[in-house]
């Protein structure tokens, strides 16, 4: 059994004492090629320091190819491990060449020039990464895909045994984030570098990686082939929205497409929407709602909470009950008059206790004046009533009529049932007025 190239064994690590991720744990092997994902904050470059012992862990221990990092002696550590970030700046204009020497600085020992050896592996990297024309040119003079590969070709002189990449591609447009990416497996293929890559573009990572790690709050919630790692239900729980997931039909890599994220080509305008919210449940469906032109009310809500932040800044008419208090007569009272006049009623993903869950009550009394009330499914999951009371409420709403959805996608296409077709003499008379 070979010794991992990079192994993680319960390692927390953070800034300040204050821990990123928690109890991280998996391996790499020599010669993969690795892919990290997840959301903006869940650990990925922080992941990248503490592979290379820049960043001081809480606890738990990394090494690299059986040593730990702690351990390593610079020289040793830049034989084993380089770092391609994602932007480069020097304080001086290197040219090409002279960045690309600074990666055998590791091997010069006491000798501060360059041998004959030296020269050679340096000119093999700049030809490997196509920069061998461009030597003599200023470094900052370069386009974003050149400097990159000037990187590399850096980051190749050091001979390291593995490569790791940080966000490398963000800020390259398609054609340099390819060519990028084609040099990393060229030299993971044919020089059998190992490969840890940061990636936030889902599809260079599935159609490049062999392996995917995706992150989320500091956690590993999901390791192996990119086909296993990036379903439909996954992402949308960790980037909180909805994505459609298909095989390309290109190359058989996995691709992922988003949703559309307001309602397909209609206006709401003239559609009223009464949420139940609660607990940051409502803020996105009531931003979404106000693009696109439904009229909205809400609650009841609790002043201060999250919702009832977003409900005031995007001038949403609710009803609000006093901080941290129950549902009381008067505020349900206000909220059923709106409800009634709504031509919908949507329960968002809200958690429901003792002091919330009479709002429900709310959708059951729209039900009986048959206006449409949208479920979001799952309300057992969020039921921290001491009787069930909220769950039990909830299959009777269904089993009255009460419609469920399971993702923000799905809510705005019942949405979109309740507006009426646009006349096509109607359409045609304003392409004619324009």
């Amino acid at each position: 059994m070979s010794i991992p190239a990079l192994q993680f064994s319960k390692v927390t690590g953070g800034y300040r004492h204050v821990p990123v991720f928690e109890d991280l744990a998996f391996s790499i092997d020599p010669g993969t090629l690795c892919g990290v994902i997840g959301p903006n904050g869940c650990g990925k470059t922080t992941l990248i320091r503490a592979a290379t012992g820049l960043l001081p862990r809480l606890s738990g221990s990394v090494s690299l190819f059986g040593k730990d990092v702690v351990n390593l002696k610079a020289a040793e550590r830049a034989q084993r491990v380089g770092v391609v970030p994602q932007e480069l700046s020097t304080p001086m204009a290197f040219t090409v060449e002279a960045l690309v020497a600074m990666g055998r600085t590791h091997a010069l020992g006491r000798r501060h020039t360059l041998s004959a050896d030296d020269r050679r592996i340096i000119e093999q990297a700049m030809v490997y990464t196509d920069v061998m024309e461009m030597r003599r040119r200023p470094f900052p003079e370069l386009s974003g895909g050149e400097k990159q590969r000037t990187v590399i070709a850096m980051v190749l002189a050091q001979q390291p045994r593995m490569i790791l990449m940080d966000e490398a591609t963000s800020h390259l447009d398609i054609n340099h984030a390819l060519e990028v990416m084609q040099i990393v497996e060229r030299l993971n293929r044919e020089a059998g570098v190992t490969i840890l890559t940061v990636s936030h573009d889902l599809n260079i990572a599935a159609e490049f990686c062999e392996r995917l790690l995706l992150l989320d709050h500091g956690r590993l919630v999901a390791d192996g082939a990119p086909a296993d790692v990036l379903t439909e239900e996954r992402l949308r729980e960790v980037y909180h929205c909805d994505v459609r997931v298909q095989s390309n039909p290109v190359n058989g890599s996995v691709m992922v497409t988003p949703s559309p994220r307001l309602a397909p080509g209609r206006s709401g305008e003239g559609i009223h929407v009464h949420c139940i919210a609660g607990g940051g449940s409502g803020e996105e469906i009531l931003r979404r709602l106000h693009l696109c032109d439904y009229t909205v009310t809400c609650g009841v809500l609790n002043e201060g909470d999250s919702d009832s932040l977003t409900a005031t800044a995007l001038g949403i008419e609710g009803t609000f009950e006093q901080p941290f208090s129950a549902i009381g007569a008067q505020t349900f009272v206000e909220a059923e008059a709106q409800a009634r006049q709504a031509d919908a009623v949507v329960i968002c993903p809200t958690p429901f206790g003792p002091g919330n869950a009479v709002n429900l009550d709310l959708a059951a009394r729209a039900l009986e004046q048959n206006i449409p009330v949208f479920l979001a499914a799952g309300v057992g999951d969020r039921d921290y009533t001491p009787d069930r009371r909220a769950t039990k409420t909830a299959a009777q709403l269904v089993d009255q009529g009460a419609r469920e959805w399971q993702s923000v996608t799905d809510l705005f296409t019942l949405l979109g049932e309740l507006i009426p077709p646009q006349d096509p003499s109607t359409e045609n008379d304003a392409d004619h007025a324009s």
